[in-house]
C-alpha cells in the first residue's frame, strides 16, 4: 500500500492539474481584440438593450411623423434626423468593437516600443504576470473579475487596469483548463461573451 502511494505520488502532475504559462509578444491585433473586449466587458447588457430599444423608438417616431405630417422640408429633414439616429442606437452594440479596434491600432502605432514581450501564468491558485517593467503574482481574490470572447481572456483589477492573453497562443485544452479556474474561483465576476451576466 505504501509503495503504490509513492508511486502514485511520483507520477508527473497532468497539464490539466497543473498551470498554464505562455509567453507572447503583443501584436497590432492582440491589442485591438484587448480594446474590443475591454469595451464589450464594461458595457452591462441592459445598457446594450436600452440603446436598442431607444433605437426601435426613435425609427417608430420617424415612421409615425413621416405618416402624419407628411414631406415637406424642415420636417422630412427632422425626420432623417430621429430615423439616422435611431439606425445608430440599433447598430451601436456592433459599432462599439469596430471603433475601439480602430482606436487601439492608432494607439498602437503610438506606442509600440511600450509593448513589450509577456508570460502569464494561470493555476488554481490566481495568475502571474510578468513583462520587462511589471511582475506580480495575483490571486483570484484580487481580481474584480474577468471576461473572455472568441480571441482574448481579460483580467480586470478595476476600471483602469487591466490585463489579457490571446487566445491565439493557447491549445484548445488549455483555454478550457483556464475557463474552469476562472468559473471556479470567480463565479458571477467571471463573464463570457454572448453569456447573460448573473448578478
Amino acid at each position: 500500500m505504501e509503495e503504490a502511494r509513492e508511486k502514485k505520488s511520483e507520477q508527473p502532475v497532468s497539464p490539466q492539474e497543473g498551470e498554464v504559462t505562455v509567453s507572447f509578444l503583443i501584436t497590432r491585433e492582440d491589442f485591438a481584440n484587448f480594446r474590443a473586449a475591454a469595451g464589450k466587458y464594461a458595457v452591462q447588457p441592459w445598457e446594450f438593450l436600452l440603446m436598442r430599444v431607444s433605437g426601435a423608438v426613435l425609427l417608430l417616431c420617424c415612421f409615425f411623423f413621416l405618416v402624419l405630417w407628411g414631406g415637406g422640408g424642415q420636417r422630412f429633414f427632422l425626420d432623417a434626423l430621429l430615423g439616422i439616429a435611431g439606425l445608430f442606437l440599433l447598430g451601436w452594440q456592433s459599432m462599439l468593437p469596430l471603433y475601439l479596434r480602430s482606436q487601439a491600432g492608432k494607439l498602437y502605432d503610438a506606442d509600440r516600443r511600450h509593448m513589450d514581450a509577456r508570460t502569464v501564468t494561470v493555476g488554481p491558485w490566481g495568475l502571474a504576470l510578468e513583462s520587462a517593467r511589471y511582475r506580480a503574482r495575483l490571486p483570484y481574490a484580487m481580481l474584480a473579475g474577468a471576461y473572455e470572447d472568441s480571441c482574448v481572456f481579460l483580467f480586470s483589477l478595476g476600471p483602469k487596469k487591466q490585463y489579457f492573453l490571446p487566445k491565439r497562443c493557447l491549445t484548445e485544452e488549455e483555454s478550457i483548463q483556464i475557463r474552469n479556474y476562472l468559473s471556479s474561483a470567480l463565479q458571477k465576476k467571471f463573464q463570457q461573451e454572448g453569456a447573460q451576466r448573473n448578478g
